[in-house]
């Protein structure tokens, strides 16, 4: 199963370089100096067993920060892996039961479910929660990764998600799950109570790849234009050349493994702009590689249209988990873009339109997307000026009666919530704004925190916008199975 991004966690922000480390079978080898005047990885203390001192605290912090195998590293101490993994699982443990603690706070919770793959043939699911809590913050706690030994089917997905709800006793009080696992609604059967809703950035992905399908020769030879750069320091250095007689700003040249849009996008505006030197240097060399202008101009159309793609990411949100609330007006804003550079003749532009029409066109006629973008009050004009407003009314007033918080001023559900639509001129955050509503709101609140909570992806939108792969993943790959579940938990949550 192809998957539009990795899945890239938290490294020290400190630890910016593997200078220093020795290799051992392509795996990074640490050793930790115990001495007191050693500088810590982190400043995070670690509870460790007593009578070990500093050692193992550093060592902790370089495991669970830098996603490092236990096998790979060596300590100058009389330690060994198994008292190093019981520090890890003693660690775990007590992350688990703080976690848990905000967890059975929540009323309602929202889960995502993420698939990814270290290789072709081994997959894993991480799966998180979501929830606002009553400082009106929201959020996320990793809760379990689990290895898919045999099969990584929708059916072995919804398998996992019931085990974990199980076992952190969520699963009633969850109703929405996020997912980048295809086919998932059809394997539901198990937990119809539960709403399944496809990833924003995997479907967008997934837009891109169906639409970019017909023009795959012509982006193969743009990579093959990049690699004879990459791969020939004269070439470069002639490249360079060029650039300057001709007053070119002097930007690498970018490369774009697969069909990932957003590298694509760099590797086709970095070339289309170096163009003239690019066309010099292959006709210096006699290299076989020019683009025609036919060729050109589809690129140029590409560009134009992955420009609209990035700003549209780029309005979802750019640190952290984001509500789903926002959504709406991004595809409607997307959708019109498109639009107008498909009435320009742009073929690439008319075909994404018709691509995202079928995928995503039709969310605003579902029910639980519209009242969770009109209870976000920088965005419920979207919602509100459509004639069918009322069908979103009623579920909101049915939601404030099955409400279990409790408003001590009396006025009707009707009349707060019309008082709600009335609201202009709102600043601050959506979050803000839901916390310092009065005590007549409570109800209509207590909505909102529910429905907000629901992310619109299944990674944090910074890895969303993330170009390159990081050394992080490969790290993370090499993490030994039976450490993994807690190595990946304690780097999320800490």
């Amino acid at each position: 199963m192809q998957l539009p991004y990795p899945r890239v966690y938290k490294p020290e922000r400190n630890h910016t370089s593997d200078r220093g480390r020795k290799f051992l079978h392509g795996r990074p080898f640490l050793r930790v100096q115990t001495n007191q005047q050693a500088q810590p990885h982190i400043q995070q203390e670690f509870p460790t067993n007593k009578g070990l001192g500093s050692g193992i605290k550093k060592l902790l912090n370089i495991i669970i920060k830098d996603l490092q195998p236990l096998s790979s590293v060596n300590i100058e101490a009389p330690l060994s892996q198994s008292s190093i993994r019981c520090e890890l699982q003693s660690f775990y443990r007590t992350k688990r039961v703080e976690v848990q603690r905000s967890v059975n706070k929540a009323h309602n919770l929202v889960l995502s479910a993420e698939l990814w793959s270290s290789n072709k043939n081994t997959f894993y699911l991480t799966v998180a929660g979501h929830l606002i809590n009553e400082n009106w913050e929201l959020k996320s706690y990793v809760l379990d990764t689990a290895h898919l030994i045999h099969k990584s089917t929708a059916e072995s997905v919804v398998e996992q998600l019931l085990r974990i709800s199980k076992e952190w006793n969520i699963t009633e009080k969850t109703q929405f799950v996020v997912t980048n696992v295809d086919g998932i609604k059809r394997a539901q059967n198990n937990i119809r109570k539960w709403t399944f809703i496809p990833c924003f950035a995997f479907t967008l992905d997934k837009v891109v790849r169906e639409t970019l399908s017909d023009w795959e020769l012509l982006l193969r030879k743009c990579q093959q234009i990049v690699a004879f750069f990459h791969q020939s320091d004269e070439a470069s250095q002639h490249l360079q050349k060029h650039r300057i007689s001709l007053k070119l700003q002097s930007r690498e040249l970018t490369q774009s493994s697969g069909l990932k849009w957003l590298p694509t996008f760099y590797m086709l505006k970095t070339i289309l702009e170096q163009w003239p030197a690019i066309f010099e240097v292959f006709v210096d060399k006699r290299v076989d590689l020019c683009l025609n202008e036919n060729e050109r101009k589809i690129v140029d159309q590409i560009v134009k249209v992955l420009d609209v793609l990035k700003e549209a990411t780029l309005k979802v949100g750019r640190q952290g988990f984001i509500s789903i609330s926002n959504i709406i007006p991004v595809v409607q804003m997307l959708q019109e873009r498109l639009r107008n550079l498909g009435m320009m003749e742009n073929r690439i532009a008319q075909k994404l339109s018709e691509k995202c029409d079928y995928h995503i066109g039709k969310i605003n006629q579902i029910l639980w997307f519209r009242v969770c973008t009109a209870l976000d009050p920088q965005y419920k004009t979207s919602v509100l000026r459509d004639s069918s407003i009322e069908d979103v009314k009623a579920e909101i007033k049915r939601q404030m009666r099955e409400s279990k918080s409790v408003c001590h001023k009396s006025r009707s559900d009707e009349s707060v919530l019309l008082n709600y639509w009335e609201m202009k001129d709102i600043s601050g955050s959506t979050l803000e704004f839901w916390r310092n509503l009065p005590e007549e709101f409570r109800k209509l609140s207590s909505v909102a925190r529910k429905n907000l909570s629901v992310v619109s992806t299944v990674i944090p939108m910074e890895n969303v916008h993330q170009m390159k792969e990081s050394q992080i993943i490969n790290r993370r790959n090499c993490l030994e199975p039976e450490n993994l579940n807690m190595i990946l938990f304690l780097n999320s949550n800490l």
